[in-house]
């Protein structure tokens, strides 16, 4: 109210005179300058130099600031910014540095070719969306063809959309109950980085004593030979010596003192790295395993209903009788989805407190659970006993429960993380 025309131009409005320049009509219907028509008798726009192409041209554009471009650069512009800013590409400005006018709806049109840009700039243009980006509450659908959005209580991460994608509505990424988004961003840092190539370096190979090429012993010999063209070097792989040094009793190597190597540092720092490696390894490969055996259990789905076509086709069963499947399908799903994540909490805990404590023993007895279950879901036909699978796939779901209840009333003495670096 204090100053309407400085926060209209804020907002990329204008306010001034009109000097657009548009092409609305299509190719070879006359140009609108300033909003209005030009006379088709009228000489053609007068060629003006592009500032992004440089070169000189008739065919141009503009918006109301009148800051002109040639059609090609501008349509390349407004391209680029749809397919790079996707939403936000409402809020494009003028190509011009400093200028704060939004680019307008007729221009985008009349530059960008019908077909999916266009299509996407619709939808960025919608009502829905902005209420929807504008509301904490409301989050789009992940899921990159999905249109749905996802309501969240306050402090809910967990979400599942209409479409079945589930994501964490805090940080967007797969819903990756009960680790926090924190610990999941450095346990993928972690998983990525190579900090653990570095490790198993240290771990499974010595460097050689002339060259410094890290060598990974292949035999029980003690006997090593740099394989480098320029080195060649021999020497002991239990004192690091010279190999000239050594006589026919080299297997009891006299200057090899391992409670001397431990003391040294380069001891210590092998000793650590593979105490963290060994630790870093035990729950990878379970994230993994878990990971792997849920794209298995995923591709099951087309199986399970197989199975219910059969027991159909048998006689014994109506089709709505052999539902207890898909359900211990999507529990098995849920449990295995859950368990992959409970790794990756895990290895973020304090070594010791009571919480651990009670936390793997809810995961052990969720784990256990959940193979007994997949063992079932994978039997024949014949052998599936609706009461055994009902009640086992009941009980995956109860442990899962009780493990994210364990994990939500979390108030033991060590709610500090893992003193691991990363």
């Amino acid at each position: 109210m204090a100053d309407p025309e400085a926060t209209l131009t804020k907002l990329g409005v204008h306010t001034g005179p009109d000097a657009s320049v548009l092409h609305a009509g299509g190719a070879g219907q006359p140009p609108l300058v300033g909003g209005e028509a030009v006379a088709p008798s009228s000489q053609p726009l007068p060629p003006h130099q592009c500032t992004i192409c440089y070169e000189s041209t008739s065919e141009y554009s503009a918006l109301a600031c009148g800051h002109k471009f040639c059609n090609e650069c501008y349509s390349k512009y407004l391209c680029h910014k749809i397919t790079d800013e996707g939403h936000e590409c409402v809020f494009a400005r003028c190509p011009e540095a400093k200028c704060p006018l939004v680019i307008t709806d007729p221009l985008v049109r009349s530059l960008v070719v019908a077909g999916d840009q266009l299509a996407q700039y619709e939808k960025a243009q919608r009502l829905e969306r902005s209420y929807v980006d504008d509301n904490p509450g409301l989050k789009w659908c992940v899921r990159p063809d999905c249109e749905h959005a996802v309501q969240a209580a306050r402090g809910q991460l967990g979400v599942k959309c209409k479409c079945g994608q589930r994501f964490c509505f805090s940080c967007g990424q797969d819903d990756h109950k009960p680790c926090t988004c924190d610990e999941l961003k450095r346990w993928q840092i972690k998983c990525k980085d190579d900090s653990e190539t570095f490790n198993w370096l240290v771990t499974n190979t010595k460097a050689c004593p002339k060259c410094g090429t890290s060598i990974e012993k292949n035999g029980g010999c003690n006997h090593m030979t740099c394989r480098k063209s320029d080195c060649k070097h021999e020497w002991c792989w239990v004192c690091m010596g010279p190999w000239k040094d050594h006589s026919g009793s080299y297997y009891a190597c006299n200057k090899y003192d391992p409670e001397k190597e431990k003391a040294t540092e380069a001891g210590k720092k092998k000793d650590s790295s593979r105490a963290s490696l060994e630790r870093y390894l035990h729950y990878y490969t379970r994230y993994t395993n878990h990971q792997n055996s849920l794209k298995l259990e995923s591709e099951a789905k087309a199986k399970t209903e197989e199975k219910m076509k059969e027991m159909e086709k048998e006689g014994s069963k109506a089709w709505i009788d052999c539902q207890y499947l898909m359900e211990a399908n999507e529990a098995l799903h849920k449990c295995r989805y859950a368990l992959q994540f409970t790794y990756v909490f895990a290895f973020y805990l304090p070594q010791s407190g009571n919480f651990r404590h009670h936390f793997e023993m809810q995961q052990t007895e969720l784990e256990r659970q959940t193979e007994e279950l997949a063992e079932m879901m994978e039997k024949e036909v014949k052998e599936i006993d609706r009461q055994e699978v009902v009640h086992c796939f009941k009980m995956a779901e109860k442990r899962l429960t009780n493990l994210f209840e364990l994990v939500d009333n979390r108030t033991d003495d060590g709610a500090g993380s893992s003193t691991d670096p990363l």
